[in-house]
């Protein structure tokens, strides 16, 4: 009880002190318009699961909804006929959410964790069993879950060093939030040990893999890839590197090195693609500012001779972008605000990943990278002249690219372990429904 009321109090002081900042947002920078009425609990949709089994899949956003995609697709179809439930925070979540997982029967935003919004929204809703992707914990979520009788497991989880110097701080709490989950599925020994010194029993974790490697991620046909190459007006003299899920002050960062390689390769073209959709016009305006030519996917009809940069001002074209790259930084990395994203990603298509210093949200994905070859971690500094290498080196780029490929066939298999490990939890309620 106490936790329950200190856990509040402290909610409604951080919402005092955040609503200032969100209100304008709303208003003055366009924000939150499609999720910030949702997230107050309005409009909700009504579930009613009549007979059948609800599962709730709560993925924070785009990387989160990526990982837990396969995972999606394998409950259904092994699962008979469960009504599923994807909930995301962000606006790019959600919008990943409905185009990678389309096979769930409602897409939401997660209710703000304020005790009068979610123990209705959950008592009404009644989940069976409530996946928590990577590490967004939510106290009364939770504990309005487990008051229903779902049975709460993390999925493709971790903890960042960050997050883990938190919870240490405040062992009551930790203690509390984490006895609302009855199973832990982690990403590798790393995160299992830090769960673990976190007072997490050993018979709560397990080791799954990273659910990220098992994502599916769809080639362009031949005709295909000439379509994309003509609608980002890509010649056969063009050498493109992509510059994936950018964020401030990356953009910035990147183009004072590109100088260095169109010095001596003025056919190199920078795709950049921001992370975040309310970023595109800034990321115009820095081009504008930089006076570099370059041309918005949203205005291809428009003629930009020579341009350097094509702006992919469009959301769900990353993995697109990546298939027809000759070359990928996958940003993120290059700011410790965000401290890396999935370095993996362009990997699937064979392509050779760069990346910079700050991955401390992804570890685990730095050292299988080092062990297979399959990408180089750059600093800013020495980035132009490292790119102008490996663009002048068409043998240790495909290299690199094949290492990609044969890494990522030997790391295959997480969505499977994880369900193996759901079915019991799943087989206690319903045990003729599971295959």
């Amino acid at each position: 009880m106490l936790v329950s009321l200190f856990y509040e109090f402290v909610l409604w002081i951080l919402a005092i002190f955040a609503l200032p900042k969100l209100l304008y947002d709303y208003f003055f920078r366009n924000k939150y318009k499609q999720s910030m009425t949702r997230r107050l609990g309005f409009n909700f949709p009504v579930i009613n699961k009549g007979k059948r089994s609800l599962i709730w899949i709560h993925a924070v956003s785009v990387g989160e909804t990526k990982a837990v995609a396969a995972l999606a697709k394998t409950i259904r179809k092994q699962f008979d006929n469960p009504m599923i439930v994807i909930s995301s925070v962000t606006e790019t979540g959600h919008a990943e959410a409905k185009r990678s997982i389309p096979q769930a029967d409602f897409h939401v935003y997660l209710p703000l964790d304020l005790r009068f919004i979610i123990r209705p929204i959950i008592k009404r809703t009644a989940p069976d069993l409530v996946l928590l992707t990577e590490t967004d914990f939510w106290y009364n979520f939770l504990k309005a879950s487990n008051d229903v009788g779902a049975t709460v497991a993390v999925v493709n989880g971790k903890i960042s060093q960050r997050s883990f110097n938190r919870f240490k701080k405040t062992p009551y709490f930790t203690k509390a939030l984490f006895a609302l989950v009855h199973k832990f599925c982690v990403q590798s020994k790393h995160y299992h040990e830090r769960f673990k010194s976190l007072g997490i029993s050993e018979d709560k974790l397990e080791i799954t893999g990273n659910l990220k490697f098992d994502d599916e991620y769809p080639r362009l046909s031949h005709e295909q890839h000439e379509v994309w190459k003509k609608q980002f007006r890509i010649t056969p003299e063009d050498q493109i590197v992509v510059v994936g899920s950018s964020h401030d002050p990356e953009e910035k960062l990147i183009l004072e090195q590109m100088k260095v390689v169109w010095n001596e390769l003025p056919q190199v073209k920078l795709m950049i693609v921001p992370r975040h959709p309310e970023r595109f016009n800034e990321v115009a305006n820095l081009l504008d500012k930089e006076n570099i030519t370059y041309l918005r996917f949203s205005q291809n009809n428009v003629n930009i001779p020579h341009a350097k940069v094509i702006l992919v001002d469009a959301m769900g074209l990353l993995r697109k972008c990546y298939q027809l790259a000759d070359l990928a930084i996958v940003a993120g990395s290059y700011t410790p605000r965000v401290g890396g994203h999935n370095i993996l990603e362009p990997s699937w298509y064979g392509v050779p990943v760069v990346y910079g210093p700050h991955m401390h949200s992804q570890p685990e994905l730095v050292e299988l990278m080092e062990d297979y070859g399959a990408g180089r971690q750059l600093f800013i500094d020495h980035l132009g002249e490292k790119l102008l290498e490996l663009l002048k080196n068409p043998e240790q780029r495909k290299l690199m690219g094949e290492s990609g490929l044969r890494m990522l066939k030997d790391i295959h298999g997480a969505t499977q372990k994880t369900w193996e490990i759901l079915k019991p939890c799943l087989k206690k309620n319903n045990p003729q429904k599971v295959s």
